[in-house]
C-alpha cells in the first residue's frame, strides 16, 4: 500500500496500524501532467485550487478500506539532477526520528503531554519500523523506475522485517 502525504497511525502497542484515508491520491498539476499527459486529466480538489486528485477504488485504482500494519516508512527527498536512477538508503536513529518529527501533521496544536506521547510513539516507530530515504532523479520520465525501485526495496525490507509486521509503505 502506498499512502498519500498524510497517514493516520493507530498505536496498538505491539504494532502500528495505518488507518484508511480518503479514497484518493492528491497530486500537483505538474505530477498529473507527467503521469497522464495533461494536468486536466484529473479533476481539481476544489475549483479555487490547482491541486488535482486521482479517485481510488475504481478503474483499477485500488483502495485499502481497512487498517493495515505499517512495515516500512519511505521519505521522499528532493529530485537530484546528478542521478540517473533512484537511490534508497536506510535512515536510522536520531536522523530517522527527526525526519518523522519534521513530517508530523498539525503538531503545533499539541500540548506538553501530547508532545511527550508523540515523541514516545515516534521513538518506538523508528526503533521497530525500517525508515528509508528515497532520492529520485530529476528526469520526470524516471517516475516508473522510481516506483519499481521502491517496490523492490520494500520487498527486501519486508522479507527481513519481524514476523509481527505485514505490508504498508507510508
Amino acid at each position: 500500500v502506498l499512502s498519500d502525504d498524510i497517514v493516520a497511525l493507530a498505536d496498538q502497542g505491539t504494532q502500528f496500524l495505518v488507518q484508511p484515508g480518503y479514497p484518493r491520491v492528491n497530486l500537483w498539476p505538474d505530477s498529473v501532467r507527467r503521469l497522464f499527459g495533461s494536468e486536466d486529466a484529473l479533476p481539481r480538489i476544489t475549483p479555487t485550487w490547482e491541486k488535482r486528485y486521482l479517485p481510488l477504488g475504481q478503474n483499477g485504482h485500488h483502495f485499502a478500506a481497512s487498517p493495515l500494519p505499517l512495515e516500512a516508512i519511505y521519505i521522499l527527498d528532493s529530485r537530484d539532477s546528478s542521478l540517473t536512477a533512484p537511490t534508497i538508503e536506510e535512515v536510522s536513529g536520531r536522523e530517522a526520528f527527526m525526519a518523522l518529527v519534521a513530517n508530523t501533521y498539525v503538531n503545533y496544536l499539541l500540548d506538553q503531554e501530547m508532545r511527550r506521547r508523540e515523541f514516545d510513539v515516534l521513538g518506538r516507530a523508528v526503533s521497530e519500523i525500517p525508515v528509508r530515504r528515497v532520492r529520485p532523479p530529476a528526469e520526470s520520465s524516471a517516475i516508473f523506475n522510481l516506483c519499481e525501485a521502491i517496490a523492490a526495496d520494500a520487498k527486501r525490507v519486508m522479507t527481513r522485517a519481524p514476523a509481527t509486521a505485514a505490508a504498508v509503505l507510508g
